[in-house]
């Protein structure tokens, strides 16, 4: 066991609890740019190793009933398929076709954090932290007439960068979701964490299949994650998040720039 990842992993796991900002954004790029792990190795370890937690998390929500199953059903014909096509087919094709897919998954994951980033920081600057709740995401509209179609597009999209970099399963789902949904916003979250099980989970085998998942990193993470979302959770009640969620997206747009620029 590494006490670094340890302290890593609880490091992140106090911020995910207390902000709710997927872990795959803050997880994959410290094992990039701080441990120096490969890309494709971080984004498969960060997959395993967030399925874990995220399983505990899933089973609360489906113990308390706040979960809408025909949403996942439709969000899982576009997401899991995307997700494999990306690890087992498409990164392949990159190696044969001469693009360094190391290099690839970096650049990617620099754009997917970039926009996680800023969608943050709009969000907190321009609605005061509740474009959940505006009309430009509540579109009665929308949410009658293409909820299916969006629910399978939008989970091809995100598949697909979930599945190259490990990011999007969380806060550019919830966005689809609140676009065609009214459902209330605790049976939203417990959709959202099932559905990003399934896919984390179906990603991470395939990456494991592919050699990208070092059990050894996932153990060390789990170590100090686990506390670390417990303790967060409940240092949340007792912070004012606001300023902690601001910091840590203009964060994520500074990683992203970085790691899409080199």
């Amino acid at each position: 066991m590494d006490p670094y990842l340890s302290l890593s992993g609880l490091g992140v796991g106090i911020l995910v609890g207390m902000t709710g900002v997927g872990g795959g954004a803050l997880m994959t790029p410290l094992l990039i740019l701080v441990f120096g792990i490969a890309p494709t190795t971080a984004v498969g370890t960060d997959l395993a190793y967030a399925t874990i937690t995220k399983i505990f998390a899933s089973a609360s929500y489906i113990r308390r009933g706040q979960v809408n199953w025909p949403y996942i059903r439709w969000l899982i014909v576009g997401s899991v398929p995307a997700s494999l096509f990306a690890v087992m087919w498409l990164l392949p094709r990159l190696t044969a076709s001469g693009v360094d897919p190391e290099s690839f998954v970096t650049h990617l994951l620099g754009i997917m954090l970039l926009v996680v980033g800023v969608v943050n920081v709009l969000e907190h600057w321009f609605f005061s932290g509740q474009l959940r709740d505006s009309k430009l995401i509540r579109n009665r509209h929308v949410q009658k007439r293409f909820k299916e179609p969006i629910l399978v597009i939008g989970g091809v999209l995100i598949g697909l960068g979930v599945g190259l970099t490990s990011v999007g399963s969380g806060s550019v789902l919830m966005a689809v979701l609140l676009l065609v949904s009214e459902l209330p916003i605790l049976v939203l979250i417990g959709t959202d964490i099932v559905h990003a099980t399934i896919l984390l989970g179906s990603a991470g085998l395939a990456h494991w299949f592919s050699g990208n998942v070092d059990w050894g990193i996932v153990g060390s993470l789990l170590v100090g994650s686990v506390p670390g979302v417990y303790l967060g959770s409940r240092l949340a009640q007792h912070v004012p998040t606001g300023p902690l969620r601001l910091a840590l997206a203009l964060l994520l747009v500074a990683t992203g720039l970085k790691l899409a620029i080199g």
